[in-house]
């Protein structure tokens, strides 16, 4: 009797099962709705520095910054209510809502009806072609909650300002709530095109229990005069 328990024990549905409890525990911590705690237009690393951008990065946002006044500047989708894509989405001073089910971790974002599914089943990603979400794949390291996602579009920037992105991005999300309830999304930029090494940029969130994350729908916006994200929190 005490053999075959052991045997239980040991056997892969059974360390499966347990896994998938802590997961899903961990899940539990991440869920819910958030609102960034706060707002910039321009990315910055996590010691506050700008990114290491490289000779044709540096070219490329100057020219971009350099438009920022312009109604009509083209480096910005935004503009015509076009994707933010990733990682700018997580910028944007906009509730989301965090939901495991299953197989996957859904980010559901308040700003034109955008979302993400993160796959958890350990199956690599497989990029068909370039998408302005990606393709996201995560897994459980400890509490935190590690995504990685590749086949990230050029077309899309990483702040108001233009800060570029090439279609080589490789994106690092570690995320995690912290002692203090906040949730923490550290982000680790691998795009060997425009920066001339790894950095990272950190956001922190606060839990929003009594917010619905709605759809604030682009075209609406345009129509009442108004920009197309707002640049305030709400």
């Amino acid at each position: 009797m005490f053999s075959a328990a052991v045997a239980l024990l040991g056997s892969p549905e059974f360390v499966c099962a347990q896994t998938a409890t802590v997961a899903s525990a961990h899940s539990v911590a991440i869920e819910g709705t958030w609102i960034p705690e706060a707002y910039s237009e321009r990315l910055l690393t996590a010691d506050g520095t700008p990114p290491p951008l490289t000779d044709e990065g540096a070219a490329i946002y100057a020219k971009h910054a350099a438009a920022r006044g312009e109604r009509d500047r083209q480096y910005d989708r935004t503009l015509w209510c076009a994707g933010a894509g990733m990682p700018r989405m997580m910028f944007l001073p906009y509730p989301f809502e965090i939901r495991a089910d299953g197989e996957y971790v859904g980010f559901i974002y308040g700003w034109y009806r955008w979302h993400r599914m993160v796959d958890m089943t350990g199956r690599p990603a497989d990029p068909i072609l370039p998408q302005t979400m990606g393709y996201p794949v995560g897994e459980w390291d400890g509490d935190t909650l590690v995504v990685k996602t590749v086949g990230l579009s050029d077309e899309t920037v990483m702040d108001a300002m233009g800060l570029p992105q090439s279609d080589e991005l490789t994106l690092t999300e570690r995320i995690k709530t912290l002692s203090d309830g906040r949730l923490e999304v550290r982000f680790t930029i691998d795009d060997p095109r425009y920066y001339s090494r790894p950095w990272e940029a950190v956001k922190t969130y606060r839990r929003a229990s009594d917010v619905t994350v709605g759809d604030d729908v682009c075209p609406d916006r345009l129509v009442l005069g108004e920009d197309s994200i707002r640049n305030t929190l709400p």
